[in-house]
C-alpha cells in the first residue's frame, strides 16, 4: 500500500500529450492493490510478467484508492470495496478506470449476475469439462451452472466458487473469499502456473 501526501480530495485528469494516460491525483488517499497475488509475495514468481496485479511498472494493474481510515491493510481496503464500494475514491482495473468518487465509471461493463458465466449458457460449451494439468497434480472441473470445483495433489474439492469467462480470461471468486484468474491459449488453460489441458 501506499500513502501519498495530504488534504486533497483525489482527482481524474486525461493527460493529451502524454498518449492520453490517465493521472489520478491520490494525495492525502491510500493506493492498494486490488488483487493479492500471494504466490508472488512468497516468491513463487521469477519474471515481473509472471506477476498478477501488482504495482511494478511495466504491469497493467488492478488498484483502489481509499481515504486513508479505510485502508489499514489490504484485506481492510478490498473488503472496503466489497461492502462499501460509495467508499471507493478510484477503482482501476486492467489499467482502466471502472469506479470513480463512490460511482460507476459511464460506460463502464456491468457485472454479471453471480454464478452465471459472462458467456451465457455454457452447457456442453468447449470450455466446459474437467482440465488436468500435465502432471495430473491439479484438476479443475469447470461446470455449466458457473462453478468449479479443484482437486490438487490428489485431495478433493481442495478449491471450490464461482467462475466467469470473457473472451479469453476466466475469473475464479472462491467460496473462501479469494479471486484468481487464469487464461484460455488455444487449447490449453494457464492458470496459477499450470497449464492444463481439457480431458
Amino acid at each position: 500500500m501506499q500513502r501519498v501526501g495530504s488534504g486533497k480530495e483525489a482527482g481524474i485528469i486525461t493527460a493529451a500529450e502524454d498518449d492520453h494516460a490517465i493521472v489520478v491525483d491520490c494525495t492525502g488517499l491510500t493506493i492498494t492493490p486490488a488483487v493479492v497475488d500471494t504466490v508472488a509475495l512468497a516468491a513463487g514468481r521469477g519474471q515481473r510478467s509472471e506477476y498478477v496485479a501488482t504495482l511494478a511498472p511495466g504491469n497493467t494493474s488492478d488498484f483502489l484508492v481509499l481515504p486513508d481510515g479505510l485502508a489499514a491493510d489490504v484485506p481492510s481496503a478490498v473488503a472496503t470495496l466489497l461492502t462499501r464500494p460509495e467508499q471507493v475514491r478510484a477503482l482501476v482495473a486492467a489499467g482502466r478506470p471502472v469506479r470513480w468518487s463512490g460511482a460507476d465509471v459511464p460506460g463502464r461493463a456491468t457485472a454479471p449476475e453471480a454464478g452465471v458465466p459472462a458467456t451465457g449458457d455454457l452447457t456442453g460449451g468447449p470450455r466446459i469439462g474437467t482440465w488436468t494439468d500435465r502432471n495430473g497434480f491439479l484438476h479443475q472441473e469447470l461446470t455449466a451452472d458457473g462453478r468449479y470445483d479443484e482437486t490438487r495433489g490428489g485431495r478433493p474439492h481442495a478449491y471450490q466458487g464461482r467462475y466467469w469467462i470473457d473472451g479469453d480470461r476466466i475469473d475464479y471468486r472462491d467460496d473462501l473469499g479469494f479471486w484468481a484468474y487464469g487464461e484460455f491459449r488455444d487449447d490449453e488453460l494457464h492458470h496459477a502456473g499450470y497449464v492444463m489441458k481439457l480431458r
